[in-house]
């Protein structure tokens, strides 16, 4: 096995290894998607309600829908919190590996399940392995990546989330028209086994976070890691990647002095700041609506006047933007930063929710729905997920985890993905019960949030992009051992060479 990885590793250019790398792991990004999203698709599914005997229009049948979600979600911060610590005993690779497997495992038994209480209890276990995926992806993604492609490679996370929605959108669509009701909804969660089982096999071949390989005094592996990951065609001895290493081996072996795990977290006052930031980013993102406008789509259109197929794909179409918008924003966020995505996307997402309940309330929840209103109601959702895809969802992730330092970073992250998913508890559960009853109010309460998430992010978040995840301790009053700013070291180097032109030119002059 051991050959076969480095014949492939030998065959794969260093640029080419690094995406292998970096869209290897992302498959746990798209699990998760694909994975939650699938669920939205099977309820869209006639057969689903035929089978279980529900009345898709009932209050019992919205009670069964919410208490799926919820269970779906608490299995998913059983497997965030657990594999926070397990990440930093046996590494973040094996982690994501088992989570894999858990999650394929989840997915089998809910796609062969023969009653309501089957499916809630299944979906508690491929919650799990998802949680932890969502968890442990993107703290990969940012402890290999350097600091001036973090935002790039870690926003694979959100832009692979995203397209796993899609994908799964565009299998339930085309499941809708299988003759075959029971498949209709039992094949798009089957179909969430097959990138499972893709990256159990992936993950083989992928190499161990070197920032992990330091924290376990594995110096020797992590260095090799880094020059791989981190090697430039400019640099053939490779300088830089050298001295990011030094500065990441000198950093972290102080961090170890340092308190850790989740007690660790809450008892120091830099790492408190540290975790209200990450969580908080995650707990707004939820703030917007995002989740329940992105699950209950096929109700909310249904309400539009729009039903059967033509739900299904307007999901597909909204979901498709959103991961567009999120592979732009992995392509810019980095240039752009991320105050700034934050800001304009939690924005632009305020101004969307306005103008989807001013036609929600004006012209579509009378007695006869308005025609032009419900068209602009439904450009007002696609106008809502631009904003989010392109620069919430990534931003909000990479923020997440590039924020805390590595000793804590994996229970960190826990911690954030957990608020994520009790975010989703609180608003997804109710979600179908409220659109039902109380309809375009329910909205009020994302607007108010919306407007406290942008107050606190202009107030309270420093920008982390083109800095090491190192060097972000100087935000929080922390030791930073080795400063190796980028910035000031080009500063330096340009006018070292402005000097010694001047020095030439003064001397030919004489």
């Amino acid at each position: 096995m051991e050959a076969a990885k480095n014949v492939m590793m030998m065959l794969i250019w260093p640029a080419g290894y690094n995406i292998a790398i970096a869209t290897t792991v992302a498959l746990g990004s798209f699990n998760y998607g694909f994975g939650f999203a699938t669920f939205a698709t099977s309820i869209g599914q006639p057969g689903f309600y035929s089978y279980f005997q529900l009345d898709p229009i009932s209050s019992y049948t919205n009670s069964i829908l919410g208490a799926i979600n919820a269970l779906f979600f608490f299995g998913a911060i059983v497997g965030a919190l657990g594999g926070g610590p397990l990440a930093d005993h046996i590494g973040r690779k094996w982690t994501i590996q088992i989570a894999a497997v858990v999650a394929m495992i989840g997915g089998a038994l809910a796609a062969g399940s023969v009653h309501i209480a089957m499916l809630i209890v299944v979906r508690i276990l491929q919650g799990a392995g998802l949680g932890a995926l969502a968890t442990l992806t993107p703290v990969y993604l940012a402890e290999c990546s350097t600091a001036a492609k973090r935002g790039m490679l870690t926003g694979l996370h959100g832009f692979f989330l995203v397209s796993g929605y899609n994908i799964s959108s565009w299998v339930g669509f085309g499941c809708y028209y299988s003759t075959n009701l029971t498949f209709g909804w039992r094949g798009p969660i089957a179909f969430t086994c097959i990138p499972a089982l893709l990256l159990t096999i992936g993950c083989i071949f992928v190499p161990e976070s070197p920032r992990y390989l330091l924290m376990r005094g594995r110096s020797d592996q992590a260095w090799a890691v880094v020059k791989r990951l981190h090697h430039d065609a400019n640099d053939p001895s490779d300088t830089a990647a050298h001295e990011e290493f030094l500065s990441m081996r000198a950093q972290i072996e102080f961090e170890q002095t340092q308190p850790t795990g989740y007690l660790g977290i809450l008892k120091t006052p830099s790492y408190r700041k540290r975790a209200f930031l990450s969580c908080f980013v995650q707990f707004a993102a939820n703030n917007t609506g995002a989740l329940v406008i992105n699950y209950y789509s096929v109700i909310i259109y249904g309400n539009l006047g729009l039903s059967g197929s033509l739900s299904l794909l307007l999901y597909c179409i909204y979901t498709l933007i959103g991961a567009l918008g999120n592979l732009f924003s992995l392509l810019t966020v980095d240039k752009t930063g991320r105050r700034f995505a934050l800001l304009t996307g939690f924005s632009g997402c305020l101004v969307a929710l306005i103008l989807e309940i001013a036609m929600l309330a004006e012209f579509v929840a009378v007695p006869s729905p308005n025609l032009a209103g419900s068209r602009v109601a439904v450009f007002a959702i696609m106008f809502f997920v631009f904003f989010y895809g392109l620069f919430i969802d990534a931003a909000s992730f990479i923020y997440s985890s590039e924020i805390y330092p590595t000793n804590i970073r994996s229970r960190g992250m826990a911690l954030s993905t957990t608020t994520y998913f009790l975010a989703c508890i609180t608003y997804v559960t109710p979600g179908a019960t409220a659109i039902a009853n109380i309809g375009w109010h329910y909205y009020l309460v994302f607007v108010c949030l919306t407007v406290v998430s942008i107050v606190v992010i202009y107030f309270f978040y420093p920008e982390t992009s083109k800095r090491s995840l190192e060097e972000l301790a100087v935000y929080f009053g922390e030791t930073v051992v080795v400063d190796t700013d980028l910035d000031t070291q080009q500063k330096a180097v340009r006018g070292g060479e402005k000097a010694e032109h001047s020095a030439d030119h003064t001397e030919r002059t004489s």
